[in-house]
């Protein structure tokens, strides 16, 4: 192989190895930033999440309350058919059904009733 191959061969070479190095920078840069899109996206989608818990916490505590409601409802109408009992009426049975005590029970009976009639 004569100088003049040579040099030729070598230059190529070098053309390939700064081609190749900017391929690498071009790379290294989109995977950065995909990196940073995706913990955007990460981002968001995390607190979209926190979100959902936070209404389903808000729920929760809205459930809690309305269970306590229903229980006072339900003990003050018992109070009221003893009352008509005493007085010699013939009053409707109560068809509200006593609740557990615990809210996470009265949350499972209430699921399992809804599933039993299909709602979830």
């Amino acid at each position: 192989m004569d100088a003049e191959s040579l040099d030729r061969l070598t230059d190529i070479i070098l053309q390939m190895r700064i081609n190749l190095q900017h391929v690498i920078v071009t790379f290294q840069e989109q995977t950065q930033e995909i990196r940073q899109q995706l913990a955007i996206i990460f981002a968001e989608e995390r607190k979209n999440l926190d979100s959902c818990l936070d209404k389903i916490d808000g729920k929760l505590t809205e459930c809690a309350a309305q269970a306590e409601e229903y229980k006072r409802l339900r003990s003050s109408l018992t109070a009221t058919r003893e009352k008509l009992v005493q007085l010699g009426a013939e009053p409707a049975d109560i068809l509200a059904p006593a609740l557990p005590d615990r809210i996470e029970d009265i949350i499972g009976w209430r699921i399992g009733q809804l599933k039993c009639h299909g709602m979830i």
